[in-house]
């Protein structure tokens, strides 16, 4: 089970600081949860592949696109929380900033971009596709149709820019995940260390 490190203000973080560091704590937990609901979405996905007996196919059916939809947003909520997390809250948290690593932050945004290079594009060809499949002229390769589906087994895909965009949605895709937030965590165990010695406001 990955564990985001508790990071909370100590006796003796600058005042100025205390909340800051308690919504940088909270962003970290949030990463925790994005995995799981990850997970859900894949559980869904792979519930609806062999779907008991009570399920029609038709519900199945949809189940398999709801699961996928679930995999893709929380993949690009996370991936901008990451970002949101460098480049916006630790500057609200400059007495940390020494016993941040910093290569193993960028480190892990870099791995998640090269495990998943099309997150951006899959978001946005989601949450846009009734006007997407409108326009096919401007997404789907071939000019003719601009359909979402499985083209290869367990990846999904779909057309955003003349191109076609894909997702895993497997248990390997998990892990990569989990590893680029074990990794994301992992920059910050120093710091969570030193304010825990320090020892916790209330």
């Amino acid at each position: 089970m990955t564990r985001a490190p508790l990071l909370w203000p100590s006796i003796a973080t600058p005042t100025a600081e205390i909340v800051g560091i308690k919504d940088l704590n909270a962003h970290l937990t949030g990463l925790k949860f994005s995995i799981e609901s990850w997970e859900a979405g894949l559980l869904l996905y792979q519930t609806a592949k062999q779907p008991q007996l009570t399920i029609s196919r038709s519900v199945a059916r949809r189940w398999l696109f709801i699961g996928c939809t679930q995999c893709i947003l929380e993949l690009h909520h996370l991936r901008a929380r990451l970002e949101r997390i460098q480049s916006v809250q630790l500057r609200k948290c400059p007495s940390l900033h020494a016993a941040i690593d910093m290569l193993k932050l960028r480190s892990s945004r870099k791995k998640l971009d090269e495990y998943f290079p099309d997150i951006e594009s899959l978001r946005h060809a989601t949450a846009h596709s009734g006007e997407n499949e409108s326009h096919p002229e401007d997404h789907a390769p071939d000019g003719l149709y601009a359909l979402s589906g499985f083209r290869e087994a367990d990846v999904y895909s779909t057309p955003y820019k003349g191109c076609m965009r894909r997702l895993a949605i497997t248990n390997q895709s998990l892990e990569l995940i989990t590893k680029v937030i074990e990794e994301f965590f992992s920059g910050f165990e120093t710091a969570a260390a030193e304010l825990e010695k320090q020892g916790h406001l209330e």
